[in-house]
Protein backbone atom coordinates (compact mmCIF):
# COMPACT_ATOMS: atom_id res chain seq x y z
CA UNK A 1 0.00 0.00 0.00
CA UNK A 2 1.51 3.73 -0.96
CA UNK A 3 1.50 5.94 1.96
CA UNK A 4 1.11 9.42 0.47
CA UNK A 5 -2.14 10.27 -0.88
CA UNK A 6 -5.70 9.77 -0.42
CA UNK A 7 -7.64 8.67 -3.36
CA UNK A 8 -11.56 8.00 -3.40
CA UNK A 9 -13.24 6.65 -6.30
CA UNK A 10 -17.03 5.93 -6.72
CA UNK A 11 -20.27 5.90 -8.69
CA UNK A 12 -21.18 9.85 -9.56
CA UNK A 13 -23.19 11.49 -6.96
CA UNK A 14 -21.63 8.89 -4.03
CA UNK A 15 -20.42 11.71 -2.63
CA UNK A 16 -16.25 11.81 -2.86
CA UNK A 17 -15.64 15.30 -3.40
CA UNK A 18 -17.51 16.42 -0.17
CA UNK A 19 -16.04 13.36 2.07
CA UNK A 20 -12.80 14.36 0.28
CA UNK A 21 -12.98 17.79 1.40
CA UNK A 22 -14.05 16.99 5.15
CA UNK A 23 -11.02 14.43 5.18
CA UNK A 24 -8.70 17.10 3.54
CA UNK A 25 -9.77 19.69 6.38
CA UNK A 26 -9.70 17.31 9.48
CA UNK A 27 -6.47 15.84 8.64
CA UNK A 28 -5.36 19.31 7.23
CA UNK A 29 -4.08 18.19 3.97
CA UNK A 30 -4.49 19.50 0.66
CA UNK A 31 -7.82 18.67 -1.21
CA UNK A 32 -7.98 17.90 -5.34
CA UNK A 33 -11.35 17.63 -7.01
CA UNK A 34 -9.77 16.27 -10.30
CA UNK A 35 -12.91 17.32 -12.23
CA UNK A 36 -12.38 20.70 -10.63
CA UNK A 37 -8.72 20.76 -11.82
CA UNK A 38 -9.61 19.55 -14.94
CA UNK A 39 -12.29 22.57 -15.31
CA UNK A 40 -9.90 25.06 -14.40
CA UNK A 41 -6.92 23.46 -16.96
CA UNK A 42 -9.36 23.06 -19.55
CA UNK A 43 -11.64 26.24 -19.13
CA UNK A 44 -14.88 24.16 -19.71
CA UNK A 45 -17.44 22.38 -17.90
CA UNK A 46 -17.25 18.66 -17.31
CA UNK A 47 -20.11 18.63 -20.08
CA UNK A 48 -18.89 21.31 -22.19
CA UNK A 49 -15.35 19.05 -22.62
CA UNK A 50 -17.65 16.08 -23.25
CA UNK A 51 -19.31 17.35 -26.42
CA UNK A 52 -15.68 16.61 -28.21
CA UNK A 53 -16.30 13.14 -26.63
CA UNK A 54 -15.90 10.92 -24.02
CA UNK A 55 -12.57 9.58 -25.57
CA UNK A 56 -11.36 13.45 -25.25
CA UNK A 57 -12.42 13.82 -21.69
CA UNK A 58 -10.60 10.45 -20.45
CA UNK A 59 -7.69 11.52 -22.20
CA UNK A 60 -7.87 14.79 -20.19
CA UNK A 61 -8.64 12.57 -17.23
CA UNK A 62 -5.92 10.73 -17.57
CA UNK A 63 -3.56 13.73 -18.41
CA UNK A 64 -4.57 15.10 -14.93
CA UNK A 65 -3.82 11.69 -12.84
CA UNK A 66 -0.74 11.53 -14.28
CA UNK A 67 -0.13 15.24 -12.62
CA UNK A 68 -1.85 15.21 -9.51
CA UNK A 69 -0.61 11.73 -8.37
CA UNK A 70 2.72 13.35 -8.08
CA UNK A 71 1.79 15.38 -4.99
CA UNK A 72 2.27 14.53 -1.92
CA UNK A 73 -0.58 14.45 1.09
CA UNK A 74 -3.68 15.46 -1.37
CA UNK A 75 -6.87 13.94 -0.30
CA UNK A 76 -8.35 13.35 -4.33
CA UNK A 77 -11.85 13.07 -5.84
CA UNK A 78 -11.91 11.41 -8.64
CA UNK A 79 -14.17 11.39 -11.34
CA UNK A 80 -16.84 7.95 -11.43
CA UNK A 81 -15.37 6.88 -14.75
CA UNK A 82 -11.86 7.05 -13.35
CA UNK A 83 -10.76 3.43 -13.21
CA UNK A 84 -11.88 2.86 -16.94
CA UNK A 85 -8.35 3.34 -17.90
CA UNK A 86 -5.81 1.20 -15.68
CA UNK A 87 -2.98 3.57 -16.35
CA UNK A 88 -4.97 6.04 -14.33
CA UNK A 89 -5.37 3.74 -11.23
CA UNK A 90 -2.02 2.64 -11.62
CA UNK A 91 -0.36 5.87 -10.74
CA UNK A 92 -2.96 6.59 -8.24
CA UNK A 93 -1.91 3.76 -6.19
CA UNK A 94 1.57 4.36 -6.63
CA UNK A 95 1.29 7.53 -4.43
CA UNK A 96 -2.23 6.53 -2.75
CA UNK A 97 -4.48 4.84 -0.17
CA UNK A 98 -7.52 3.97 -2.52
CA UNK A 99 -10.88 4.57 -1.13
CA UNK A 100 -14.39 2.90 -2.66
CA UNK A 101 -16.84 5.04 -1.44
CA UNK A 102 -20.11 2.95 -2.62
CA UNK A 103 -23.50 4.39 -1.99
CA UNK A 104 -26.69 2.93 -3.37
CA UNK A 105 -27.78 3.71 -6.98
CA UNK A 106 -31.10 5.27 -5.35
CA UNK A 107 -29.79 7.25 -3.14
CA UNK A 108 -27.11 9.03 -5.42
CA UNK A 109 -30.58 9.52 -8.19
CA UNK A 110 -32.35 11.17 -4.80
CA UNK A 111 -29.12 13.56 -4.61
CA UNK A 112 -27.45 13.77 -8.08
CA UNK A 113 -28.03 16.58 -10.29
CA UNK A 114 -28.47 14.74 -13.23
CA UNK A 115 -28.18 17.64 -15.91
CA UNK A 116 -24.54 18.25 -14.95
CA UNK A 117 -23.90 14.89 -15.32
CA UNK A 118 -22.99 13.82 -19.09
CA UNK A 119 -23.17 10.20 -19.10
CA UNK A 120 -26.41 10.68 -17.62
CA UNK A 121 -28.28 13.63 -18.59
CA UNK A 122 -30.06 12.00 -21.42
CA UNK A 123 -31.23 8.87 -19.48
CA UNK A 124 -30.79 8.86 -15.66
CA UNK A 125 -31.70 5.38 -16.21
CA UNK A 126 -27.68 5.08 -17.76
CA UNK A 127 -26.67 4.87 -13.68
CA UNK A 128 -27.61 1.27 -13.21
CA UNK A 129 -25.44 0.03 -16.60
CA UNK A 130 -22.32 2.51 -15.59
CA UNK A 131 -22.81 0.47 -11.78
CA UNK A 132 -22.42 -2.70 -13.76
CA UNK A 133 -19.37 -1.45 -15.98
CA UNK A 134 -17.83 0.02 -12.97
CA UNK A 135 -18.47 -1.79 -9.82
CA UNK A 136 -15.60 -4.85 -10.28
CA UNK A 137 -13.18 -2.07 -11.40
CA UNK A 138 -13.78 0.34 -8.06
CA UNK A 139 -13.92 -3.21 -6.05
CA UNK A 140 -10.41 -4.32 -7.63
CA UNK A 141 -8.58 -1.20 -7.38
CA UNK A 142 -9.51 0.01 -4.25
CA UNK A 143 -7.63 -0.77 -0.79
CA UNK A 144 -10.39 -0.01 1.28
CA UNK A 145 -14.14 0.75 0.87
CA UNK A 146 -16.73 2.49 2.83
CA UNK A 147 -20.40 2.70 2.74
CA UNK A 148 -21.41 6.14 2.09
CA UNK A 149 -25.44 5.59 3.47
CA UNK A 150 -26.01 7.88 6.37
CA UNK A 151 -24.03 11.38 6.17
CA UNK A 152 -20.71 12.70 4.81
CA UNK A 153 -19.87 13.00 8.76
CA UNK A 154 -19.99 9.45 9.37
CA UNK A 155 -18.09 8.30 5.91
CA UNK A 156 -15.47 10.58 6.62
CA UNK A 157 -15.14 9.53 10.24
CA UNK A 158 -14.85 6.10 8.81
CA UNK A 159 -11.66 6.76 6.52
CA UNK A 160 -10.15 8.41 9.17
CA UNK A 161 -10.40 5.74 11.73
CA UNK A 162 -9.36 3.27 8.89
CA UNK A 163 -5.98 5.19 8.32
CA UNK A 164 -5.71 5.59 12.22
CA UNK A 165 -5.71 2.10 11.91
CA UNK A 166 -3.30 1.38 9.61
CA UNK A 167 -1.26 4.54 10.30
CA UNK A 168 2.10 2.20 10.93
CA UNK A 169 1.88 1.54 6.79
CA UNK A 170 0.64 5.00 6.48
CA UNK A 171 3.73 7.19 7.92
CA UNK A 172 2.19 10.95 7.03
CA UNK A 173 -0.89 9.94 9.67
Amino acid sequence: MSTNNIVLIGMPGSGKSSIGSMIAKILQLDFCDLDKYIEAKEQATIPQLFLRGEDYFRQLESSAAREIHYKEAVVIATGGGIVTRPENMILLRKTGTIFYIKRSIGMILESLDIASRPLLAKDCNKIYSLYEERKHLYEQYCHFHITNDQSIDIAADKIIQILKKHSDKLPIF
